[in-house]
């Protein structure tokens, strides 16, 4: 809901504040009139209310200096420079005072005072505040931004266009959407015509995207449209000229058959060569043949004639392998051998000196220590039955645990006994296998050298083959066959024909070279139509494309019309150009606020200032809320359109004194 205020100033207390060091002024609640020569304090009463509530002058800046100067513009030091400001909001009244002083401490070590920075205190009908809070109670009256536009005349024209326009939106309540533009210009007659653009601002495209789109699709086409005409021409100069078809068919026919009449005759004079070759390979198949029986003669031969020596062979390998498996049985044996006379020698040693330890215990004899005779308690040597009991004690326990040491001693005595003795008989028992294990291999040596001394003769196995009858009868076979391949033969000449074949096929694919050319004709032709039908399709895609910018066009000056004819209607005395065109006829966004066609830049001062409190009138409407408006200059202005705001003007007047009428 809009809020409905109405902001007056009712007083203001001035103490220190620039040049003024004191001032109350008393505001009528429709209009004031402050006069004065220039550097009187008029701007400084407008620096000093917006100081009061926004810690800032009128020219928006935080960093102005307050303070009050001498003669030589230094400031006076140790003073508290304070404005005290009434609001009066719908007629209840609010007292805000700022107050800014320094801070003046002595150092330590020091007699003199030195200033440490400054402070700021607030204070809301003299309750004291922190500057958040200060800050909030202002803002709840009305927001800085809004505060500044409804009471300088020359705040909105000054503010970036962007930020005017934005305004000016809000004013009108919001931006022109394009359903409002289609409202305006679409009919039931030209809905059609609008359709295309309808549906890209409806899925989401702002116009300069669709606008984009059109143009490079357009640009697009136009180039694709342009090459078209050239490969059109192309195609038809490349296109082979007509011949008749029908007769090259008939002429190649007529040769194919010709073909086939010197095909019967050269089939005709082969058949006798085909029967010679194939007897031929009859022959050479049945020598093969031979050659591998006598192969496989060779082979039993060898095997029957060297039995003997064959078993001769597998029996000398089979004593030689049994020979190197004992050997390694008798290695392996030694080294288990050896690694139980090292454990026993160990077990023997480990003995030995048991042997000497419990003899060393067993001659251990009691020895009482004197130190151990004597009263924990007072130190006093035991005397009579005490030193009696002690001493039988101490006697007890050495007898104790000697023989408890002796029967450990006797204990591991026992256990490396059987372990030596367990050693023992494995190394007795291991001894007599590496015996065994070397008789028998001296036996096998001793048979592997009768082998080798009753080594058989091997058979002449090519004197055994060339005895055999089998062998002499595939040989004579052998003979026979290749004899009967050495026969002369002259194969039949079929030269002739085949030359005339040949020349045949190459008048045929020269032939067929020349019919071929229907079928490129018969293709380019499709693709010249192609082409023409690709051609015409672009066409009317460029004029659709031209058809949617013309629509584009229609849309933009429609909502020039409507943005420029809402807002306008909320001003009664300036008028705002809100779009402008440039050189290529494109549109683009500006706010140029103007009074009867006379831009605001170049308007004299009595028309900025109308302008200023028309917007300001407009702003006011739109908000619901009224504030001071400060006048500046106001003797340059005869007559003032009227406004509901408290008006606050200030005169310069030459010669005169700062007075509030």
């Amino acid at each position: 809901m809009i809020m409905a205020k109405d902001i007056r100033v009712v007083r203001m207390i001035l103490t220190n504040f620039k040049g003024i060091r004191s001032l109350e002024v008393t505001f009528d609640p429709e209009v004031t009139n402050i006069f004065g020569d220039n550097a009187t304090g008029k701007s400084t009463m407008m620096d000093a209310f917006l100081w009061t509530l926004f810690g800032k002058d009128s020219q928006n800046r935080a960093d102005f200096n307050i303070k009050t100067l001498d003669a030589n513009g230094k400031a006076l030091p140790k003073l508290e420079h304070e404005v005290l400001v009434v609001l009066s909001v719908d007629g209840v009244e609010t007292v805000f005072r700022r107050c800014y002083r320094e801070n003046w401490v002595k150092k330590r070590g020091t007699a003199k005072e030195v200033m440490d920075g400054h402070t700021v205190d607030y204070f809301v009908d003299d309750v004291p505040m922190g500057k958040r809070e200060y800050d909030a109670k202002v803002s709840a009256i009305c927001p800085e931004q809004l505060f500044r536009q409804i009471t300088n005349p020359s705040y909105f024209p000054s503010l970036k266009m962007q930020e005017q326009r934005r305004m000016l939106f809000e004013i009108v309540g919001g931006d022109i959407t394009h359903h409002d533009v289609f409202n305006e210009l679409i009919t039931d007659k030209n809905k059609e015509y609008y359709r295309s653009l309808v549906d890209a601002l409806d899925s989401g495209k702002t116009l300069d995207e669709y606008k984009k789109q059109i143009v490079s699709q357009k640009n697009k086409t136009k180039g694709e449209v342009a090459d078209i005409p050239g490969r059109i021409e192309e195609n038809n100069r490349n296109m082979p000229e007509e011949e008749d078809w029908v007769a090259l068919s008939s002429e190649i026919e007529e040769k194919e058959n010709e073909i086939r009449n010197y095909d019967s005759l050269i089939a005709d004079k082969s058949k006798a060569d085909e029967e010679e070759a194939a007897r031929r390979r009859v022959v050479r198949r049945q020598i093969d043949d031979r050659y591998e029986c006598l192969e496989e003669l060779k082979r039993k031969v060898k095997k029957d004639s060297n039995v003997g020596h064959d078993k001769w062979y597998s029996d000398l390998s089979e004593k030689e392998s049994s020979i190197s498996n004992t050997k390694t049985d008798i290695r392996s044996l030694e080294n288990k051998l050896s690694t139980l006379n090292n454990s026993l020698a160990e077990y023997q040693s480990q003995r030995g000196s048991l042997l000497t330890a419990y003899t060393a215990i067993k001659n251990e004899t009691f020895e009482a220590d004197n130190s151990r005779l004597v009263c924990p308690t007072c130190k006093r040597a035991f005397e009579g039955v005490d030193y009696d009991t002690k001493l039988q004690e101490m006697q007890d326990t050495f007898q104790t645990n000697k023989s408890n040491r002796l029967n450990e001693n006797i204990q591991k005595g026992t256990t490396i006994k059987a372990k030596i003795e367990d050693l023992q008989n494995q190394i007795k028992s291991l001894e007599q296998t590496i015996g065994e294990k070397k008789n028998l291999l001296s036996t096998l040596e001793s048979e592997k050298q009768q082998l080798q001394n009753s080594e058989p003769k091997t058979v002449d196995i090519i004197e055994a083959v060339e005895r055999n009858e089998k062998y002499i009868s595939l040989k004579k076979e052998i003979e026979e066959f290749e004899a009967s391949l050495k026969t002369a033969y002259t194969p039949a000449d079929v030269s002739e024909y085949i030359n005339a074949k040949n020349a045949l096929q190459s008048e045929i694919y020269a032939l067929k070279e020349r019919l071929s050319k229907r079928e490129q004709i018969e293709r380019t032709q499709k693709r010249i139509d192609e082409l023409q039908s690709q051609l015409s399709n672009m066409q009317q895609q460029i004029a659709d494309y031209e058809q949617i910018e013309a629509s584009i066009l229609d849309f933009m000056k429609s909502k020039v019309s409507l943005v420029e004819k809402r807002i306008n209607a909320a001003f009664s005395y300036v008028q705002f150009r809100m779009f402008d065109t440039q050189v290529d006829g494109t549109e683009f966004d500006t706010c140029e606020c103007m009074v009867d066609g006379t831009p605001y830049s170049d308007l004299n001062t009595a028309a900025k200032m109308n302008a200023g409190i028309d917007i300001i009138n407009a702003i006011c409407r739109a908000k619901g809320v009224t504030a001071p408006i400060w006048l500046d200059n106001r003797e340059s202005v005869c007559n003032l359109i009227p406004c509901a705001s408290q008006v606050i003007n200030l005169f310069v007047e030459r010669g005169a004194k700062l007075t509030i009428q």
